[in-house]
């Protein structure tokens, strides 16, 4: 028995035209129904617990439309992007490809390596793109470096200090780390030239992940990277891709090697496995992971040390792309979580992006202004003050994201996006709409810019 909740748009996976999507539950199991006139139907599942993916939307906050737009069309949504007229959230997240050549080639990485194309902007063109940001963006500017993997380029120190020389406020690099374990002088000098964190792609502490998720067991190589962050004080949030047939039954160990890292490591960040490239047939439900599976992987293998109800959506994105937790590691080693459905959701939510950005380019240390402690009669400062001392290195946050692929896509969700790619002609596309690609790989935007913008092989 079927019933419908609601409808939006969303894309075709064979074709990626936009096609009218019914959002409806079975067997308290939300799926999106969609029928493209060419393609046929198509039913994907996007979470499990109706109640839960309802209650979501009470974290949802208002808007907060982007300050300057560069494309004029509107009603066209999601094939005209660049931002339009109907995008309502402004940019928190900026993400830039400075390559898409990569020392690994994995078989679920979205951002693989194209076949025709060489992309290797130069040092005038990524300027270009910071100066995007620039234009568009309100401060805090947060960006992540990515690719392919960036540190293949000898010159992305340069293209880092042009960053911070130019007004950007805070970069992290995504990276397999494969470069920094092996050369820590080069880590050295992108931290000197201004890298704030590290983005590290971190799937698992086994050997037999890696050999799945990456074609190799680069186990050693990931550790030696960390230890080398740890020796020249570069902060990490781990990233961890979670596939329900190679480690969502490992999560929990990820945490708890996280929590033995701090404060090097201050973060780990799960992204549930999207199906990107060419994928001939459409994949099942036991083929996805939703963000409450995850949560309930995390709250039985941490032994309820983080429960479900400890995440709550940031409410600066669509409240169902993802989840967050931050906790105080105590010194027996254990969480002590912050936050919690119980509080509700953000009493002033107009300004949740604001403070979204904030938290992302201060490293979360924003603790120290919501923990209330008070002096004693005699000047001692009480337990709370001790706890604040430590929240302000000790601390870890535990997220969660579930991007869009071409069959669970919704306009509703490209449109809420606050991280966006800056591309080289000037706009900003959401990430995960600049990302999707058909059956057979063909894309809306990815494939436009590396043909604008490369050097064929």
């Amino acid at each position: 028995m079927s019933k419908v909740i609601g409808h939006t748009n969303g894309l075709c996976p064979r074709c990626l035209r936009t096609i009218p999507v019914t959002k409806v539950v079975e067997d308290d199991k939300v799926y999106l129904v969609k029928e493209c006139p060419e393609h046929g139907p198509e039913k994907v599942l996007i979470w499990r617990g109706e109640a839960d993916y309802l209650d979501m939307d009470r974290y949802a906050a208002v808007h907060s439309k982007p300050a300057r737009i560069a494309v004029q069309e509107k009603d066209n949504c999601p094939q005209i992007c660049g931002l339009c007229p109907d995008h309502v959230q402004h940019t928190c997240l900026v993400v830039m490809e400075v390559t898409n050549g990569c020392n690994l080639k994995c078989p679920v990485c979205f951002a693989s390596s194209n076949q025709f194309y060489r992309f290797n902007p130069s040092l005038e063109v990524i300027r270009g793109m910071y100066q995007t940001m620039l234009d568009y963006i309100e401060h805090p500017i947060v960006v992540q470096i990515s690719g392919g993997e960036p540190t293949i380029r000898d010159d992305l120190p340069e293209i880092v200090r042009m960053g911070k020389e130019m007004g950007i406020d805070h970069i992290e690099l995504n990276t397999n780390g494969i470069r920094l374990a092996e050369d820590i002088g080069f880590l050295r000098r992108l931290k000197e030239a201004g890298v704030d964190e590290l983005y590290f792609s971190f799937d698992g502490l086994h050997g037999d992940i890696y050999k799945q998720t990456c074609g190799r067991d680069i186990l050693a190589q990931k550790l030696r990277c960390i230890e080398n962050c740890a020796e020249v004080g570069m902060g990490i949030t781990l990233v961890c891709v979670v596939s329900p047939n190679i480690n969502l039954d490992r999560v929990g160990e990820v945490i708890e090697f996280a929590k033995s890292k701090v404060p090097t490591i201050k973060g780990v960040h799960f992204q549930p496995i999207s199906y990107f490239g060419r994928f001939p047939i459409s994949p099942k439900d036991s083929d996805r992971v939703t963000i409450p599976d995850l949560l309930r992987a995390i709250e039985d293998q941490t032994k309820g040390e983080l429960r479900m109800d400890n995440f709550i959506p940031t409410s600066c994105s669509n409240v169902h792309c993802d989840a967050k937790s931050m906790s105080v590691v105590m010194e027996d080693g254990s969480l002590f979580p912050l936050t919690s459905r119980a509080f509700g959701p953000p009493k002033d939510t107009t300004t949740v992006a604001n403070k979204t950005r904030r938290e992302i380019a201060d490293l979360w240390r924003f603790i120290d202004d919501s923990v209330i402690f008070k002096e004693e009669d005699d000047g001692t400062m009480n337990e709370w003050g001790d706890f604040v001392d430590r929240a302000k290195t000790h601390y870890l946050t535990v997220s969660a994201m579930a991007f869009q692929d071409a069959w669970t896509s919704e306009t509703d969700r490209f449109r809420n996006c606050c991280i966006h790619t800056v591309t080289p002609d000037g706009k900003l596309i959401p990430f995960c709409l600049f990302n999707i690609n058909s059956m057979d790989g063909r894309t809306l935007y990815r494939h436009e810019m590396w043909s604008k913008f490369s050097e064929n092989r």
